[in-house]
């Protein structure tokens, strides 16, 4: 198989890989300054900023910058790991991403705070996400770079629910530093992404040694590998898609309860906080207990497919919801699914990869797939609202998810004895 004879080619013996244990522990610790200092902002420091600079133009001008940002995002998932698949640093290809990507990230959010006009927000906020994804790039290659194939479900599921966790933290944190100047909530942000990639690196191990010189090998050029080739690869992508449509869901809860429920605005972030919280718990027990069962049953596909089916039931559940108490319960289900399918996620997608030599480029390119939801459903969110009402769009974004669970069905299952 193709993918073998790349692993061969990459790591040259297992024991230079990081300890397991080890190796998950600062992959969490790589992950999660990056989570927080690139989505907290998103959710509430880019708007008091706007507020700061042009409070009559608050909207205009976040939607400017958000949707720069998501440009750059899909840019720096992809020019990251090209970069660092191909750097050859004695610290390592992927530590000297994650410290230098931390790094400049987090000089880039100083200037955020500093910043005295839009262009320069847009600009600082532009560079932070290109290098905090530079990072994020980095690690996400370290999976099939170090982790057997046979704990690939056990790290997916770790590594997929502190996205949700470094979200719920960091809104504790500005929570916690509400009284500080707005100029001192991104310098902590940039502080805290600074000393996790630090932790990080001093974690995880690598040395030039464990890749094979590849000056003399014949570079995958191409930016998506070949649909004909790699059919797999490119149904994970669209498996990957559509389920990140369909839990696009959870970026309109706000609105949903304003405009479905008439709650008072004042009310909004206890409500929103408290469905964050639950799905947070859901996901992570489904998440854990999700990836060690796969790795068990050695399947992955009926994880994915079944997690893609539950959260299309919550969001139905949640588009007929006659009162709160359903949006808890939709939002317990969602993150019961949601759960078990990054549980896999990772695993599925390291598996599926064309070469893994090319590791950090194309996971930077399902990391894509991963990001244009946030880009493409809020262009016909408003559309869809105003013709049949949040439950027209709601299920929209359900039927999504079911055709996840239709997509997965071409990808091969995993083999039932380990191939590492």
């Amino acid at each position: 198989m193709h993918n073998s004879a790349s692993v061969t080619s990459v790591t040259t013996k297992r024991g230079d890989a990081t300890p397991f244990v080890r190796l998950i522990t600062g992959l969490v610790f790589g992950n999660f300054g990056v989570y927080m200092a690139t989505i907290v902002p998103t959710l509430i420091l880019l708007t008091f900023k706007f507020i700061e600079l042009t409070p009559q133009n608050v909207t205009a001008n976040f939607s400017l910058c958000a949707g720069i940002g998501s440009f750059v995002s899909i840019v720096a998932n992809y020019v990251g790991g090209y970069i660092s698949d191909r750097t050859r640093w004695s610290f390592g290809r992927r530590r000297s991403w994650i410290f230098i990507g931390n790094l400049v990230g987090a000089i880039s959010m100083v200037g955020i705070g500093l910043a005295t006009s839009v262009w320069a927000v847009c600009l600082c906020w532009s560079l932070a996400l290109t290098f905090y994804y530079f990072g994020i790039a980095a690690v996400g290659a370290l999976v099939p770079d170090q982790v057997e194939e046979s704990k690939r479900g056990t790290a997916s599921g770790i590594l997929g629910i502190f996205t949700p966790v470094a979200i719920m933290m960091g809104m504790m944190l500005m929570t916690a530093i509400n009284n500080l100047p707005l100029a001192m909530k991104f310098n902590v942000l940039a502080a805290v992404s600074v000393v996790t990639a630090i932790i990080a690196c001093c974690l995880i191990k690598e040395s030039p040694q464990q890749y094979g010189d590849r000056r003399k090998e014949k570079s995958q050029s191409a930016f998506f590998p070949s649909p004909k080739k790699y059919p797999a690869f490119t149904w994970g992508f669209v498996t990957r898609f559509l389920i990140g449509v369909a839990y696009s869901t959870q970026t309109f809860t706000a609105l949903f309860v304003i405009q479905k429920f008439n709650v008072p605005q004042e009310q909004v972030t206890g409500i929103v906080s408290l469905v964050t919280l639950i799905q947070t718990v859901f996901l992570a027990l489904s998440g854990v207990l999700g990836g060690m069962l796969s790795d068990k049953l050695r399947k992955q596909k009926p994880f994915v497919a079944g997690a893609a089916i539950v959260v299309a039931i919550a969001i139905f559940i949640l588009a007929l919801a006659p009162s709160l108490i359903y949006v808890y319960i939709a939002n317990a289900v969602l993150g019961l699914g949601y759960g078990a399918y990054i549980a896999v996620d990772i695993a599925l997608i390291t598996r599926i990869l064309p070469d893994k030599k090319n590791a950090a480029k194309d996971f930077g390119i399902m990391n894509i797939a991963g990001n244009l939801p946030s880009s493409i459903v809020p262009t016909f969110s408003s559309t869809l609202v105003a013709l049949g009402g949040f439950p027209l769009f709601f299920g929209i974004l359900a039927v999504a998810g079911l055709l996840s669970a239709a997509a997965v069905a071409p990808i091969p299952e995993m083999s039932p004895e380990p191939t590492d």
